[in-house]
């Protein structure tokens, strides 16, 4: 049974009303979500292409914003539900952002909740898993800094010596930038220096890497725009691809 456009209106609708709620926006928001989900167990196609336009140019937003409310409004098990309907759907993009940051989300919710214990199982989990994860040892180490475990300044240490040694993690330059901030916020100023450094050869390396464009390529090519301001439903500027008001700016 194909999904009916009306189908899609009342869903659509549902999520339009949810965020212009003025107040319970994040149950409103995960009832839109629910119905959206229960959608695509009835096709059984867990995908952001359900072949219905209405819905699927705003499927990865609507899971973004409907954690992001569940999270603010400390309905953190709900917020983990959401990501595990996260984890479950096919989002046909080259990078696996949708489902990485939806495995960080449920451990700092667990985290949240108060217990820390299953937060940082999962991120051991994770992480053996996926050793060279840049943002899941950032995540991993940030709970462990935030919650002043001692094992903190060995993690950071342990990181030191296999990048030192050589090995290509994830997301390098995010995870350079964040050691460097940790070590110079630690006043180990030699160690900040070198993260420093080698976040800055990242950046020319990429740089170089990126190739000219042809005459034709050059006037036919769409105008960049600069943002000076970062607004919250914006990327974050760290490149963990939240958006900012899930990220760094709720710092």
């Amino acid at each position: 049974m194909a999904i009916t456009q009306n189908e899609a209106d009342s869903i659509e609708s549902k999520f339009l009303d949810a965020f212009e709620a003025t107040e319970g926006v994040a149950l409103k928001a995960k009832e839109a979500w629910d119905d959206l989900y229960a959608l695509m167990k009835r096709e059984n196609r867990f995908s952001r292409k359900l072949g219905v336009d209405t819905l699927d140019w705003q499927i990865g937003n609507w899971a973004n914003d409907v954690t992001m409310e569940l999270h603010n409004a400390g309905r953190y098990k709900e917020s983990i539900e959401v990501n595990e309907n996260i984890l479950n759907i096919d989002w046909g993009t080259s990078n696996d952002l949708f489902h990485e940051n939806a495995l960080r989300d449920i451990a700092d919710e667990y985290a949240c909740m108060g217990d820390l214990d299953k937060c940082l199982e999962l991120y051991r989990e994770y992480l053996a898993k996926d050793p060279l994860w840049g943002w899941g040892w950032i995540g991993y180490y940030r709970q462990l800094n935030e919650h002043n475990d001692d094992r903190f300044e060995k993690v950071l240490d342990d990181l030191y010596r296999r990048i030192d040694a050589g090995e290509d993690f994830r997301d390098k330059e995010d995870l350079y930038r964040e050691l460097g901030e940790e070590y110079k916020t630690l006043g180990n100023l030699e160690r900040a220096d070198y993260f420093i450094g080698l976040e800055d050869a990242k950046k020319e390396k990429d740089k170089a890497n990126h190739r000219l464009f042809t005459i034709d390529e050059f006037f036919h090519k769409k105008p960049i725009t600069v943002k000076k301001k970062v607004y919250p439903n914006d990327p974050c500027p760290c490149g963990s691809g939240k958006k900012y008001k899930k990220c760094c700016g709720r710092k």
